[in-house]
């Protein structure tokens, strides 16, 4: 018999296998199979049961979907195996087995082709979208193992360094063959990636190759495989011949694996490098140092360099602004009375004007620097330590500061003052028109707006200190709102409109389309927190209206469409609905957006 409509069958079968189960239900290819496989079993009863195998499947529940694609497979092969060859020549092989974290996931092509496109593309959006996939679980599956390894070169270093540190980690130390394959010693920053994947998966299996890159590995490489052999005590002597390197960043690197070793001949490197004008390459190590008695010598050297800068010496401006990058993210109580000593001697900075120091920061050339630019990054520092004492300290100045440092005056504010004291504050500030008023309120805007967005991503540790030190909730003094409304603040009054609150729901409706893509976003989260009755029809008109004549995803509507999660799931009808009209080029990432609705118990 011609088994040729097997074949084909097996084939789309196998398609569906991968892409998922569900959407095997209703599929028009299957389907299309059916009528000539019935004529055909006319004549021999097997295609008749393939037919109905196949008729059971596209006619099948979600829940039913699996249990009857896998009857119909194993059909098909049951034919193919007694009708064509099964068997091929060569010898038996034992087959390679790695453990692997990965468990069975029901996620479909639909969901994985957006992070598949999102690792391998280019563009902006793209950490986003990576980003939320991570939150929610979506990497724990095989399929997305290879894409994820070819991101370690992606030309974004935030993007590969999130598939380094958290994507590929959590597979497990099976897909190490994977990352040896196409490994390059003499590579760039990717196969600098791929060796500390490996390393971290297996820390010992993975020694030579580190101790082979020390040796042969570009500058990169040298890199990557200094912090590796830095976690083992007994690699530090070869680790310490490279913090004497002509690579400056080869050197910068080995400082930094010292640091966490407390050993006499690495406390002497240290004492020794205190002493010149390297600090630019001692940022990171001091961040990590644990000898007490370095730190002291550091600090020592800060407050006289700051006391030579208050005498009008712009020559030690840039070392000191490199040693309070070295004390970044340290909390140690001798860090805190150093930063505290320096802040309040420092009222005399913001009168300082050196414009005759040019310097290179932040990678600008020539940049003058002056007083209060330095006051910003004290501010900062005095910030980061972020006990009570260090935020009162900043409250107690607030009249003195620089407006640039505004944000951190109302962040030691929240966490220091309560509601009512934080709102007569800085509640004027919303009439503020122009100038330094008008910058100040959008900054409490912009505080108000990030603070929220932040408290509803999930805890990581990652994180920056400010969004660790923040409070779990924040709660606002309930004035804020009718503030908010009559000074015109749409972003304030998206976060803080409640129901039944008539005033915000009737602002939000009778505004219109919002000309921020990210208030459109917030305005469809706010009338669905307040029940509006007619939020998806708001949410459909915004998807049209930007959709309209676009030639691609961008990421004004990916925010867009990640909204929809909180619409009513009563509206699902009409949402779907809506689906069929939309551009091919946008319904997979819409339909992706409105998944969580059908499943409203269960974590986006």
């Amino acid at each position: 018999m011609s088994i040729a409509l097997i074949e084909e069958s097996a084939k789309e079968v196998r398609r569906l296998a991968i892409a998922g189960s569900p959407l095997a239900v209703g599929d028009f290819r299957l389907k299309k199979l059916i009528p000539p496989l019935e004529q055909a079993g006319a004549k021999v009863p097997v295609f008749a049961q393939v037919a109905k195998a196949i008729n059971d499947v596209v006619n099948a529940t979600e829940a039913e979907s699996a249990a009857r694609l896998l009857n119909l497979s194993t059909l098909l092969n049951a034919i193919l195996y007694t009708q064509g060859q099964t068997s091929t020549t060569g010898d038996f092989q034992k087959l390679e087995i790695f453990p692997s974290k990965c468990s069975t996931t029901r996620t479909t092509a639909r969901v994985l082709k957006p992070l598949i496109e999102a690792l391998s593309s280019s563009g902006g959006g793209r950490l986003e979208i990576i980003k939320s996939a991570v939150e929610r679980g979506a990497f724990n599956d095989l399929r997305l193992i290879d894409p994820a390894i070819r991101a370690l070169g992606d030309n974004y270093p935030e993007i590969a360094d999130l598939v380094a540190e958290k994507i590929l980690p959590a597979y497990g130390p099976g897909i190490i063959p994977r990352l040896k394959t196409g490994l390059d010693l003499k590579g760039k920053k990717h196969d600098a990636r791929k060796l500390e994947v490996m390393h971290r998966l297996d820390p010992v299996g993975t020694l030579d190759l580190c101790k082979n890159a020390l040796e042969d590995g570009s500058p990169e490489v040298k890199i990557a495989a200094i912090a590796c052999l830095g976690q083992h005590e007994d690699c530090l002597p070869l680790v310490l011949e490279q913090a004497s390197a002509k690579n400056k960043q080869v050197r910068a690197a080995a400082l930094e694996a010292l640091a966490e070793h407390d050993r006499p001949e690495i406390t002497k490197i240290f004492s020794e490098l205190i002493g010149g004008k390297a600090f630019d390459i001692l940022v990171r190590p001091f961040r990590r140092l644990r000898n007490r008695q370095v730190l002291n010598s550091l600090l020592d050297e800060g407050r006289t360099k700051f006391d030579l800068i208050l005498k009008g010496d712009s020559q030690q401006i840039l070392l000191f602004h490199e040693i309070l990058n070295c004390l970044a993210s340290r909390r140690d109580s001798e860090v805190e009375k150093f930063f505290l000593e320096i802040f309040a001697k420092s009222v005399a900075l913001t009168k300082l004007a050196l414009h005759n120091l040019s310097v290179k920061v932040n990678a600008v050339q020539n940049a003058p620097i002056q007083g209060a630019d330095l006051m910003e990054r004290l501010v900062e520092r005095v910030y980061g330590i972020g006990s009570r004492a260090a935020l009162e300290a900043i409250l107690e100045r607030r009249e003195d500061l620089p407006t640039s440092v505004f944000p951190y005056v109302l962040r030691s504010a929240v966490r220091t003052w309560p509601p009512d004291k934080v709102y007569s504050e800085f509640s004027p500030l919303l009439e503020g028109k122009t100038g330094a008023g008008k910058e100040k309120r959008e900054m409490l805007e912009g505080f108000i707006n990030t603070s929220h967005a932040r408290l509803e991503q999930p805890p990581d540790a990652g994180e920056d200190a400010d969004r660790q030190s923040m409070p779990e909730s924040l709660t606002w003094d309930p004035c804020w709102l009718d503030a908010a409304i009559k000074a015109d603040s749409r972003v304030i009054v998206c976060w803080l409109a409640r129901p039944n609150h008539i005033g915000s729901l009737n602002y939000l409706w009778k505004l219109g389309t919002p000309k921020s893509a990210n208030h459109t976003a917030l305005t469809v989260r706010a009338l669905a927190r307040c029940q509006h009755p007619n939020v998806t029809d708001f949410f459909i008109g915004q998807v049209a209206r930007k959709s309209k004549g676009a030639n691609y995803l961008d990421y004004e509507l990916q925010t867009l469409l990640e909204s929809a999660k909180h619409l009513p799931a009563s509206d699902l009808p009409k949402l779907d609905a809506f689906a069929t009209k939309l551009d091919e080029k946008f319904a997979d990432a819409y339909l992706v957006a409105i998944e969580p609705l059908r499943r409203p118990n269960q974590p986006d």
